[in-house]
């Protein structure tokens, strides 16, 4: 299973079946994914996924070398991180990150 699409679109279904997420056109091409609205990650393409988290996660996330810093300035002082599917091997860590960003966004919702 080590075919980009094939593992894009299984984080795909999964993402997709965290309670209240939808999908949306990204304002620069990619996919938005939200709960109730706050756009929590967005993929570009099949391999390269952008994700927001708390300060304090993302400090975290990039210590332990779970994602890579965003490479706009402005994106990465906001809490986001960038992440590259390699292979089938990546999942489990682009779950992890995606499922922090998730409840963020859950909790700013409240």
């Amino acid at each position: 299973m080590d075919d980009p699409t094939s593992i894009y679109e299984s984080l795909r279904t999964w993402i997709l079946q965290l309670p209240g997420v939808k999908e949306a056109p990204h304002r620069v091409g990619g996919i938005d994914f939200q709960v109730g609205g706050v756009e929590f990650m967005h993929s570009h393409g099949s391999s390269w996924l952008d994700i927001r988290l708390s300060k304090e996660h993302q400090s975290s996330v990039l210590k332990a070398g779970l994602a890579l810093p965003h490479k706009a300035e402005v994106h990465a002082k906001a809490g986001w991180v960038s992440f590259q599917i390699a292979n089938a091997r990546d999942l489990e860590n682009a779950r992890k990150v995606i499922q922090m960003a998730y409840e963020n966004a859950k909790k700013t919702l409240n």
